[in-house]
């Protein structure tokens, strides 16, 4: 951590004196007049990517002496560049005509609209803010030579380049946005690993007992390459079953047969496409060793709190203190071990050399270049969710993704790791397999604007109060049944008891925030829940009461759900206005288990590794949640070791 608090001090410093020298300093407008103010402290609001964002502003006669963001509902880490550098730019132009920052487009552009109608309430010249601009310092070109080079800074870009360090190899990490974190840091991050020896502490489930019975029936003729290792979960299972079953049971094999049969799908063509047994294998096996090694090894603060992400399908996902946590450790650890993490600097190019990769062609931020040689390159750069003319070119999977859908991804997941390799000949596995995220926010598309309870808790009703679908089934399953209701919109129902089980680790202060935004409905009663939502309030309170008889029986006789948490009984209820939005593309670069990236004859690129969202062939239709976490450290970690040796 002292790396990161060293950083921050000096960043903090060096705001600090371009304040100080601003300070002194006056807008001008076109024609050269100096722009003139009503001294005072003014305020001004606008909305952000998530919600309101507010700003204070300092007017002296002459100047902008200082500009604050007060509150906002940004993404933490995501956000932060540009909440720490638009004020400070706006300032040191003394004016509203400056850039904005790299994958924290939204947020720079409410800022400035926030400071604009502060300045407004002040009488200034606005127009003429506009005009003025901050001058930007070209670099040199310039080159350097390491021995691996990632490009991508989101969860994979991290696992990789801090393996690589661990290896003894000299590393250069580059990410096109002002921060770490990519869509990891948008992510619930809860990393699926079987973990049986912390399983077996846990109370069982409602249903999950009577799940493992139903596996018992699984004919092993129907599971391909998988048929050997469902016949070892057989005996792992009866084991179980004629033990106490009171508590949780899990196993390597259990994760890999739901991985498999979850991501079991056929496309609109009606080809099939699952995820590859080798890498499923390799996810499944390595994942709760690379979750130790996180913590371990590179410093990552873990958490003992196990999470049933939506669309898990069981009890395993592991968690980290914190969000930002996660890449504080790993950039103090990068930076300890002889790496370099480049920011604002997007990899434009593969350098090729006889058919090897070695190493990449970058644009910084202001339009210079630099060129990295390396005896390997790794793309870990997330993959397109962001980009929907790309996922509406690709898809093969849902008959229509409707026109105005939302995303949860972050602006940077836009499919620049596919360009790339498909410069070097890389061949593509199931690009058309795109999952959407059945609960994200109607309001804004995201994923933790809401009650990110664990699975077992959910209950689902549509517009008319009624439920529609086994909350505990897959996301494509969800989502489908999702859209098939009016206008793709339906309600998730809570009550009080579930606050504590917020994967978001949202207070009740924020939750009441979310209630004020209109994104969370709150009542007293579920006729008054059934009111603010608008449906019969008879239709609620049957599909509730039918639901907590469900619960007791742990069984469900309408729509099969298996596993179950509380009932939903104790005041305030909660209704949480939800619709699917494009989430994660399974598709992407072929890779092997040593995350080399194949071209189209399945043979190895030299040189070139890839690791995360960018690549396919692991979740084939349709990914578990909780598994891209675990996909990304692992693969990373692998990727990482074998390109620094």
């Amino acid at each position: 951590m002292k790396g990161v608090k060293k950083v921050k001090k000096l960043r903090n410093l060096f705001l600090a004196l371009l304040l100080a020298v601003s300070m002194s300093a006056c807008s001008t407008s076109e024609d050269g007049t100096a722009a003139t103010f009503k001294a005072g402290t003014y305020t001004g609001t606008s909305e952000g990517r998530n919600g309101e964002l507010t700003v204070e502003v300092v007017l002296s006669d002459t100047a902008i002496d200082s500009v604050t963001v007060t509150s906002h509902s940004e993404t933490e880490g995501i956000a932060d560049p540009a909440i720490e550098q638009i004020p400070a730019s706006i300032v040191e132009a003394q004016g509203l005509g400056v850039d904005t920052v790299s994958g924290a487009t939204i947020t720079s552009e409410a800022i400035i609209a926030a400071v604009t109608s502060a300045l407004e309430s002040a009488g200034a010249d606005v127009e003429a803010l506009k005009a003025v601009t901050s001058e930007t310092t070209k670099q040199e070109d310039s080159e350097e030579t390491t021995d691996v080079v990632v490009v991508g800074g989101g969860g994979a870009g991290i696992a990789a380049a801090s393996s690589a360090a661990e290896n003894g190899a000299a590393v250069i990490l580059v990410e096109k946005t002002a921060a770490l974190g990519g869509n990891t840091l948008a992510s619930g991050l809860a990393m699926n690993a079987a973990d049986p020896e912390l399983e077996g502490t846990l109370d069982a489930l409602n249903g999950q007992v009577d799940t493992l019975k139903a596996v018992l029936d699984y004919d092993e003729a129907e599971f391909g390459e998988y048929a050997d290792t469902l016949t070892v979960l057989k005996g792992q299972i009866e084991e179980y079953l004629a033990g106490d079953t009171s508590k949780e049971f899990d196993s390597t094999e259990w994760h890999i047969i739901q991985t498999y049969t979850a991501g079991k799908r056929k496309d609109l063509d009606g080809n099939e496409i699952s995820g590859q047994f080798d890498l499923v294998k390799t996810m499944c096996e390595n994942s709760l060793d690379t979750y130790h090694w996180l913590g371990e090894v590179v410093g990552i603060e873990l958490s003992d709190t196990l999470t049933s992400p939506v669309g898990s399908l069981w009890m395993r996902g592991h968690n980290f203190a914190t969000k930002n946590g996660v890449f504080e450790a790993s950039q103090e650890y990068i930076e300890n071990n002889s790496g370099k993490i480049y920011l604002q600097t997007k990899a434009e190019e593969l350098i090729i050399e006889d058919g090897a990769v070695t190493g990449v062609v970058c644009t910084r931020e202001d339009g210079s270049k630099l060129t990295i040689h390396a005896n390997n390159v790794i793309l870990a750069t997330g993959g397109f969710g962001a980009n929907g003319e790309m996922v509406k070119e690709y898809n093969t999977y849902w008959p229509s993704i409707p026109d105005e859908i939302k995303t949860t991804n972050v602006a940077g997941a836009t499919g620049d790791g596919i360009e790339l390799g498909l410069q070097a000949g890389a061949k593509l596995e199931g690009m058309g397999m795109v999952q959407l995220m059945p609960t994200a926010s109607a309001v804004t598309g995201l994923l933790e604007d809401g009650l990110l309870v664990p699975s077992q808790y959910y209950m689902f009703v549509n517009q008319e109060g009624l439920r529609f679908v086994n909350e505990y089934a897959e996301r494509d399953v969800l989502a489908s049944a999702a859209l098939s209701q009016t206008d793709g919109v339906f309600y998730h129902i809570a009550d009080q008891n579930m606050i504590p089980t917020l994967q978001n680790k949202a207070t009740q202060e924020q939750v009441d925030a979310m209630v004020e935004k209109g994104i969370i409905y709150k009542a007293d009663t579920l006729e008054e829940l059934a009111e603010l939502i608008g449906c019969p309030s008879e239709n609620l309170i049957e599909s509730v009461e039918k639901y907590n008889s469900y619960v007791d029986a742990g069984e469900d006789p309408e729509f099969g759900k298996n596993v179950f948490g509380s009932k939903i009984e104790t005041a305030p209820y909660y209704a949480v206005i939800e619709k699917p939005s494009v989430h994660h593309t399974m598709g992407g670069l072929a890779i092997n288990t040593d995350a080399q990236v194949l071209n189209e004859n399945d043979e190895p690129i030299v040189g070139l590794y890839a690791a995360g969202e960018v690549t396919g062939g692991i979740h084939g239709g349709n990914r578990v949640g909780g598994n891209a976490i675990a996909d990304i450290m692992v693969f990373g970690r692998i990727a990482g070791r074998n390109a620094a040796q």
